[in-house]
């Protein structure tokens, strides 16, 4: 019977996952036990723990993917290139760095060798506790949003990938407001977005889908939002951003990865701020609609890196 039990182990697999997303408001791992089972852990087996945390949620690993420790390497390998490759053209050594949606911190870790220090932010306090146990470094730290808010710090570069296209442009143009406050002046933004893919219906399409499952996925799911580059330069110049570039991944990095199909924006902030004030969270974390029954969480990230 190896067929039915391969195929109980994926049904458990996927309502923990389902336990875990729903536990947290969709920020994947953002149960309130999450943090405490890893504490509580000895530290001989705390990678273990965290592998097997990552796996149970689909935001992570790949799907299908159930060797922990080879989809680790994938994502640490991926990582470092992105890092050396992509990231690192517009990073100097003395430079601060924000990076918004850090999930377990592969990116973070990598981009840590080439910078002064990272400060690494995301919705779950689960995957940020994995984080630290899977990629530390000295100059890295990680923190949700409100807790880099009371820092006070502020960071000559932010750096978000793999997460704007699964927010709103309401979400969106939120969040680079509070990336802009949170950038010294002149500071960089660079951020990763999806641009003109057909693939990729846009906010508008699903609004104008009036079928109950449309609707229910709009409302619930982890969507994918397509956008083209004029509403990309939109969003980033009202923000207060300029000397916006919008470069596709792959004439600048040769990288494994979905990303290579896709574009990097690259813009500084202007001396002069946008004219209305910063949101609260300064930004730095901007949360994923989410699975839920009473009003919507729309700040916070983020999203997520695997």
């Amino acid at each position: 019977m190896p067929g039915r039990d391969s195929t109980v182990a994926g049904q458990l697999r996927s309502l923990a996952g389902y336990a875990l997303a729903t536990a947290g408001a969709q920020n994947f791992l953002g149960a309130w036990w999450v943090p405490v089972v890893m504490a509580t852990t000895p530290a001989r087996y705390r990678r273990t723990v965290a592998l097997r945390l990552l796996a149970c949620s689909p935001h992570y690993f790949q799907p299908g993917e159930h060797d922990r420790e080879t989809a680790a390497e994938r994502n640490r390998r991926t990582r470092q290139s992105l890092a050396d490759d992509l990231l690192g053209r517009y990073l100097e050594p003395e430079d601060d760095v924000l990076d918004v949606g850090c999930g377990p911190g592969y990116l973070a870790v990598a981009v840590a060798s080439h910078v002064h220090a990272v400060t690494a932010v995301d919705v779950s306090r689960g995957v940020l506790a994995c984080a630290r146990v899977l990629n530390p470094a000295q100059n890295l730290e990680y923190l949700t949003a409100e807790e880099f808010h009371r820092s006070g710090r502020d960071v000559d570069v932010v750096y978000c990938i793999a997460v704007v296209q699964h927010l709103t442009d309401e979400v969106v143009a939120a969040a680079l407001r509070d990336w802009h406050a949170a950038l010294r002046p002149g500071g960089r933004l660079l951020l990763h977005v999806v641009i003109d893919d057909p693939a990729w219906r846009t906010e508008a399409q699903w609004r104008a889908e009036r079928g109950l499952a449309a609707r229910m996925k709009l409302r619930f799911a982890l969507n994918c939002f397509g956008r083209s580059a004029e509403q990309v330069r939109r969003l980033v110049t009202e923000a207060g951003f300029g000397e916006l570039e919008l470069i596709p991944v792959s004439a600048l990095a040769d990288v494994d990865d979905d990303v290579a199909g896709q574009h990097l924006v690259v813009a500084r902030r202007l001396d002069v701020a946008p004219p209305w004030p910063p949101t609260p969270s300064r930004g730095l974390a901007v949360e994923i609609p989410a699975p839920r029954l009473a009003s919507p969480e729309h700040l916070d990230l983020e999203r997520l890196d695997r």
